[in-house]
């Protein structure tokens, strides 16, 4: 199984050794490592993708006992289970077009939930993909910020399938 793993938590010593450690223990192979630091916030962020033959819930069963002292926001998801996007777009097609067209082709692996605009010039488009369009147009600016706000949060905290 081929999984990822993101994580963040205000940095301290011991985040990356103690992630190597979780994955190994979870019989686990790292393809790909990053991670970043924000020197504002001092927030730590990672993201490890690896391999292994281990079942989901036990691997999230190692990985969270071996990360728990950290207190980290952790999601584990399989690389076969496709992120879920919210598409923000104004009146021009080209960008949008792109993504779609990428999409369909394999090439960029997301489910689009939904495609928000504050004008109605790319509905066409973007229902005849069978994806649901949200009109922003006719709300003052700061609901229509307040709702956009409303569909993201929605969206991360989407029960998984």
């Amino acid at each position: 199984m081929d999984l990822i793993v993101t994580l963040q938590c205000k940095d301290q010593p011991g985040i990356v050794h103690a992630m190597t450690t979780a994955v190994l223990s979870a019989k686990g192979n790292i393809i790909e490592n990053q991670q970043f630091t924000d020197p504002l916030t001092s927030d730590f962020v990672m993201r490890t993708r690896f391999e292994t033959k281990l079942e989901l819930g036990e691997v999230k069963r190692i990985l969270n006992s071996g990360l728990d002292h950290f207190k980290p926001k952790l999601q584990i998801r399989s690389l076969d289970q496709q992120k879920r996007v919210l598409i923000l777009v104004t009146k021009e097609s080209h960008c949008l077009r792109d993504l779609l067209y990428l999409q369909e082709l394999g090439e960029l692996p997301i489910e689009i939930a939904a495609v928000v605009s504050n004008h109605q010039d790319l509905k066409a488009l973007v229902e005849s993909h069978n994806i649901k369009f949200i009109d922003q147009s006719t709300l003052d600016k700061k609901p229509a910020e307040t709702q956009i706000s409303n569909l993201v949060g929605h969206q991360q905290h989407r029960p998984q399938k």
